[in-house]
């Protein structure tokens, strides 16, 4: 399919119950993490963001959107299941909308998430207001021929699935810390402090640290790599302690089919080092790495590189890696 062919007129819909639930559970667990917490929430709470946040960076994103290393399917599952469990939709979704993204970047109106159309847009905009050509099923499918036949995806890939799961996910930690209690009695107060943190908080602060890889590093940081013309991507260090070392955007965007973003040794990459360690384990093959001599080839100073043809293109990363 050409993706520059003529499309459809493009229709923008608001979401409102999307938006309300949203918006709710966005601002309760900021308000309610003052009169709710525990020292086993908060632990619990940076356990869940970690093993989350390590399924969106390692599996949605290297491995699923740039296939930049392979694994066994069970493992590829499990490591789905825990993106999943971070509630930003399924694996066809989120990486139909990162093919976009590299495919249409900083373009508004075709970048789904873009900086140019405002922060508001990158951190609820989109996702409140459903633009036809990015939440169309139909449509968002066709960037994900080599995921969208894999039935624990489809599974994922519908909304009702999504309040399932976060419903079951809130239940489960109000269960667990409840369970803390145990055998003296079940912990109604710490049972509480689980929902807010790890249920409810989880969920907004992986939510929002992938936001501000669309919008801090596509706004502040350094820029060693060149890229396309109007790529405005960019490194940011404190993005990348955020969010398991993908601030490492300009990197990320000069080389997307590579398994490691951190180019430097004090580029700070846990996404990688969990690669690695796959590796080193038998369990990751055909790890992709970008040497030394191609990193020289795309310094800025050189003129900028081509957009790659489609979304086959997007996903394997660049005709040179």
């Amino acid at each position: 399919m050409s993706q520059d062919a003529a499309a459809p007129e493009i229709r923008t819909r608001i979401d409102v119950p999307f938006t309300i639930v949203n918006l709710v559970t966005t601002v309760a667990p900021l308000v309610l993490v003052f009169f709710y917490h525990s020292r086993s929430a908060i632990v619990a709470f940076f356990v869940c963001y970690t093993v989350f946040g390590l399924g969106l960076t390692v599996g949605y994103h290297r491995l699923f959107s740039h296939a930049a290393f392979r694994v066994p399917k069970w493992l590829e599952h499990t490591i789905a299941i825990c993106g999943y469990l971070a509630i930003q939709r399924g694996p066809l979704f989120w990486v139909a909308m990162h093919r976009l993204h590299h495919r249409y970047v900083d373009i508004p109106g075709k970048d789904p998430h873009t900086p140019k159309e405002g922060l508001w847009h990158v951190h609820f905009g989109w996702t409140h207001e459903r633009r036809s050509d990015v939440w169309d099923q139909t449509v968002y499918r066709e960037w994900v021929p080599d995921l969208v036949d894999d039935k624990l995806y489809r599974f994922m890939d519908h909304e009702a699935t999504d309040y399932a799961a976060y419903v079951l996910l809130n239940a489960a930690a109000f269960l667990a810390g409840g369970a803390f209690g145990l055998p003296g009695g079940f912990d109604t107060h710490n049972a509480i402090c689980f929902l807010v943190w790890v249920g409810m908080l989880n969920r907004v602060a992986l939510l929002h640290a992938f936001g501000f890889i669309n919008s801090v590093c596509h706004l502040v940081g350094s820029r060693p790599f060149r890229t396309r013309k109007g790529d405005q991507s960019t490194n940011n260090l404190l993005v990348s302690l955020l969010i398991f070392g993908e601030g490492w955007h300009n990197n990320h965007h000069a080389f997307p089919g590579s398994a490691h973003q951190g180019m430097r040794w004090y580029q700070i990459d846990p996404s990688w080092y969990a690669i690695y360690l796959l590796e080193k384990l038998g369990l990751a093959r055909d790890v992709r790495r970008v040497p030394a001599r191609l990193q020289e080839r795309k310094l800025k100073k050189l003129r900028p590189a081509p957009a790659p043809r489609d979304a086959r293109a997007a996903a394997a990363g660049s005709s040179e890696l």
